[in-house]
């Protein structure tokens, strides 16, 4: 016979953890894990193509992801090249590589901060 347990009982046995989400805003939210992923796959991959099917989404979602970043941020994120006989491919701007890294140095700094102030306020032996 399978025990019930309440909600109170099953998380007694988890301990307590938190949540955080960063993303830079102008008028709408415009770069956060999600888009610093697929310009560090088009970096990796030089492929907008091949970074899309990396994050299983359709090639249009990503571009209108790029395009309306880069309408919002003032400024280009890919450098594109059209197909030949060597084929297309993309690269990221000088300034989209800035704003990944500045991104993800803003995020460890985040997250240490976070992760500090979390041990401090909650500490586990009281929760």
């Amino acid at each position: 016979m399978k025990k019930q347990t309440s909600h109170t009982e099953e998380g007694q046995n988890c301990p307590l953890t938190y949540s955080l989400h960063l993303k830079l805003k102008k008028q709408d939210e415009i770069f956060g894990p999600g888009i610093m992923q697929l310009l560090s796959n088009i970096e990796e991959d030089h492929s907008l193509n091949s970074a899309c099917e990396k994050m299983n989404m359709a090639y249009s979602k990503g571009w209108r992801i790029i395009k309306t970043a880069e309408k919002q941020l003032g400024f280009p994120l890919l450098e594109r090249k059209i197909g030949g006989v060597s084929g297309g491919g993309s690269e990221l701007t000088p300034k989209a590589r800035d704003l990944v890294e500045r991104f993800s140095a803003f995020q460890t700094k985040v997250y240490h901060l976070a992760d500090q102030a979390f041990q401090e306020l909650f500490p586990q032996d009281q929760f």
